[in-house]
Protein backbone atom coordinates (compact mmCIF):
# COMPACT_ATOMS: atom_id res chain seq x y z
CA UNK A 1 0.00 0.00 0.00
CA UNK A 2 1.51 3.27 -1.29
CA UNK A 3 0.31 6.45 0.23
CA UNK A 4 0.84 10.00 -1.39
CA UNK A 5 2.13 13.02 0.14
CA UNK A 6 1.23 15.64 -2.28
CA UNK A 7 2.58 19.54 -2.62
CA UNK A 8 2.24 21.79 -5.35
CA UNK A 9 5.43 20.76 -6.87
CA UNK A 10 6.91 18.05 -4.57
CA UNK A 11 5.13 14.95 -4.26
CA UNK A 12 6.17 11.50 -2.62
CA UNK A 13 5.17 7.79 -2.45
CA UNK A 14 5.72 5.55 0.58
CA UNK A 15 5.28 2.02 0.44
CA UNK A 16 4.14 1.28 4.03
CA UNK A 17 3.21 -2.30 3.64
CA UNK A 18 6.95 -3.08 2.59
CA UNK A 19 9.55 -2.76 5.28
CA UNK A 20 13.00 -3.18 3.99
CA UNK A 21 14.79 -3.55 6.80
CA UNK A 22 17.52 -2.00 9.22
CA UNK A 23 17.61 1.91 8.01
CA UNK A 24 14.08 2.32 8.36
CA UNK A 25 14.14 1.42 4.41
CA UNK A 26 11.05 1.38 2.60
CA UNK A 27 10.10 1.84 -0.97
CA UNK A 28 9.78 5.28 -2.11
CA UNK A 29 9.38 7.97 -5.10
CA UNK A 30 9.82 11.24 -5.23
CA UNK A 31 8.88 13.90 -7.42
CA UNK A 32 9.80 17.14 -7.60
CA UNK A 33 9.03 19.91 -10.26
CA UNK A 34 7.46 17.23 -12.60
CA UNK A 35 10.45 14.96 -12.80
CA UNK A 36 10.87 11.57 -11.45
CA UNK A 37 14.12 12.43 -9.06
CA UNK A 38 14.33 9.46 -7.23
CA UNK A 39 12.74 6.04 -8.52
CA UNK A 40 13.01 3.71 -12.01
CA UNK A 41 11.24 3.06 -14.66
CA UNK A 42 11.13 0.02 -16.96
CA UNK A 43 9.27 -1.51 -19.63
CA UNK A 44 8.80 -5.49 -20.01
CA UNK A 45 6.83 -7.98 -21.49
CA UNK A 46 3.95 -6.51 -18.85
CA UNK A 47 4.38 -3.02 -20.09
CA UNK A 48 5.58 -0.46 -18.62
CA UNK A 49 6.17 0.46 -14.57
CA UNK A 50 7.73 2.84 -12.53
CA UNK A 51 9.80 0.88 -9.43
CA UNK A 52 10.39 2.81 -5.92
CA UNK A 53 14.01 3.01 -4.69
CA UNK A 54 14.72 2.53 -1.25
CA UNK A 55 14.85 5.25 1.49
CA UNK A 56 14.28 6.59 5.02
CA UNK A 57 10.89 8.31 5.21
CA UNK A 58 12.31 10.33 8.42
CA UNK A 59 15.62 11.43 6.88
CA UNK A 60 13.80 12.73 3.94
CA UNK A 61 11.95 14.84 5.98
CA UNK A 62 14.38 16.23 8.19
CA UNK A 63 16.56 16.55 5.46
CA UNK A 64 14.25 18.81 3.25
CA UNK A 65 13.10 20.60 6.73
CA UNK A 66 17.13 21.29 7.26
CA UNK A 67 17.63 22.16 3.50
CA UNK A 68 14.83 25.10 4.18
CA UNK A 69 16.18 25.97 7.18
CA UNK A 70 19.67 26.84 5.33
CA UNK A 71 17.81 28.30 2.29
CA UNK A 72 15.63 30.74 4.64
CA UNK A 73 18.33 31.81 7.24
CA UNK A 74 21.34 30.16 7.77
CA UNK A 75 24.67 31.90 7.11
CA UNK A 76 26.38 28.28 6.73
CA UNK A 77 26.36 27.11 3.57
CA UNK A 78 28.64 23.72 2.07
CA UNK A 79 29.87 26.19 -0.84
CA UNK A 80 30.29 30.13 0.19
CA UNK A 81 29.09 32.71 -2.14
CA UNK A 82 27.72 36.18 -0.58
CA UNK A 83 24.46 35.55 -2.84
CA UNK A 84 23.84 32.15 -3.31
CA UNK A 85 23.24 29.13 -0.54
CA UNK A 86 24.26 25.59 -1.33
CA UNK A 87 22.98 21.94 0.40
CA UNK A 88 24.43 19.13 -1.33
CA UNK A 89 22.51 15.76 0.29
CA UNK A 90 21.12 12.17 -1.16
CA UNK A 91 17.88 13.11 1.39
CA UNK A 92 18.68 9.84 2.65
CA UNK A 93 17.45 8.00 -0.38
CA UNK A 94 19.52 5.55 -1.85
CA UNK A 95 20.85 6.18 -5.73
CA UNK A 96 19.82 10.02 -5.61
CA UNK A 97 22.17 12.86 -5.12
CA UNK A 98 20.83 16.42 -4.53
CA UNK A 99 22.27 19.97 -4.65
CA UNK A 100 19.92 22.13 -3.58
CA UNK A 101 21.23 25.96 -4.98
CA UNK A 102 18.99 29.45 -3.56
CA UNK A 103 20.10 32.83 -5.54
CA UNK A 104 17.59 34.92 -4.50
CA UNK A 105 13.99 34.07 -4.26
CA UNK A 106 14.89 30.84 -6.91
CA UNK A 107 15.79 27.72 -5.95
CA UNK A 108 18.18 25.24 -8.02
CA UNK A 109 17.58 21.60 -7.13
CA UNK A 110 20.36 19.77 -9.20
CA UNK A 111 19.26 16.26 -9.03
CA UNK A 112 20.69 13.00 -10.32
CA UNK A 113 19.00 9.76 -10.19
CA UNK A 114 21.43 7.13 -10.42
CA UNK A 115 18.97 4.48 -11.24
CA UNK A 116 16.83 6.08 -14.12
CA UNK A 117 20.09 6.56 -15.62
CA UNK A 118 19.09 3.17 -16.92
CA UNK A 119 15.97 2.89 -18.16
CA UNK A 120 14.25 2.18 -21.50
CA UNK A 121 11.04 4.40 -20.68
CA UNK A 122 12.10 6.48 -23.48
CA UNK A 123 10.25 9.97 -21.61
CA UNK A 124 12.53 8.91 -19.02
CA UNK A 125 15.57 8.76 -21.29
CA UNK A 126 18.41 11.57 -20.80
CA UNK A 127 16.14 12.52 -17.64
CA UNK A 128 18.34 10.86 -15.14
CA UNK A 129 20.11 14.10 -14.08
CA UNK A 130 19.11 17.69 -14.33
CA UNK A 131 18.28 20.74 -12.79
CA UNK A 132 14.46 22.14 -11.21
CA UNK A 133 13.71 25.48 -10.53
CA UNK A 134 11.11 26.71 -8.14
CA UNK A 135 9.83 29.51 -6.37
CA UNK A 136 11.63 29.08 -3.25
CA UNK A 137 8.48 30.63 -1.15
CA UNK A 138 6.38 27.64 -3.03
CA UNK A 139 9.05 25.12 -2.31
CA UNK A 140 9.20 26.05 1.01
CA UNK A 141 5.43 25.98 1.32
CA UNK A 142 5.92 22.56 -0.01
CA UNK A 143 8.34 21.01 2.48
CA UNK A 144 6.11 22.24 5.39
CA UNK A 145 2.61 20.68 3.69
CA UNK A 146 4.21 17.22 3.23
CA UNK A 147 6.34 17.26 6.32
CA UNK A 148 3.15 18.25 8.35
CA UNK A 149 0.98 15.75 6.95
CA UNK A 150 3.48 12.52 7.17
CA UNK A 151 3.85 13.82 11.48
CA UNK A 152 0.36 13.70 11.78
CA UNK A 153 -0.56 10.53 9.98
CA UNK A 154 2.28 8.69 9.07
CA UNK A 155 4.94 8.63 11.32
CA UNK A 156 3.06 6.81 14.01
CA UNK A 157 2.39 3.91 11.11
CA UNK A 158 6.15 3.86 10.53
CA UNK A 159 7.45 4.26 13.82
CA UNK A 160 5.17 0.96 15.02
CA UNK A 161 6.45 -0.70 12.07
CA UNK A 162 10.20 0.29 12.67
CA UNK A 163 9.47 -0.81 16.19
CA UNK A 164 7.61 -4.16 15.06
CA UNK A 165 11.01 -4.95 13.69
CA UNK A 166 13.50 -3.94 16.33
CA UNK A 167 14.55 -0.61 15.42
CA UNK A 168 15.11 1.98 17.78
CA UNK A 169 12.80 5.00 18.34
CA UNK A 170 13.23 7.79 15.88
CA UNK A 171 13.52 11.03 17.77
CA UNK A 172 10.11 13.05 16.81
CA UNK A 173 10.60 15.57 18.96
CA UNK A 174 13.54 16.99 17.18
CA UNK A 175 11.56 16.93 13.45
CA UNK A 176 8.88 18.75 15.15
CA UNK A 177 11.16 21.40 16.49
CA UNK A 178 12.64 21.47 12.99
CA UNK A 179 9.58 21.90 11.54
CA UNK A 180 8.48 24.77 13.77
CA UNK A 181 11.66 26.39 13.19
CA UNK A 182 10.79 26.23 9.03
CA UNK A 183 7.63 27.72 9.71
CA UNK A 184 8.67 30.45 11.75
CA UNK A 185 11.72 31.42 8.86
CA UNK A 186 9.36 31.11 6.78
CA UNK A 187 7.15 33.85 8.68
CA UNK A 188 9.73 35.71 8.55
CA UNK A 189 10.76 36.02 5.09
CA UNK A 190 7.30 35.85 3.10
CA UNK A 191 4.82 36.94 6.34
CA UNK A 192 2.11 34.88 7.87
CA UNK A 193 -0.50 35.83 5.74
CA UNK A 194 0.97 34.37 2.82
CA UNK A 195 0.88 30.88 3.85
Amino acid sequence: MFVRLKGDYISTKIQLDKYLGEGGDFPLFLFIGGMLVAGMCWISQEGRKLYPTEGNPYGMFDELLYCCSIMLNAPYTQFTNKNIKAYETNLSINWSKFVFRSEGNILKIHYNNLLLKETNCPEFKGKHRGVVELPLKEFVEDVLKISREYLEKYAPVIEKIRLEHGEEPNNYDSLWELYREVEELYKKKFGSENR
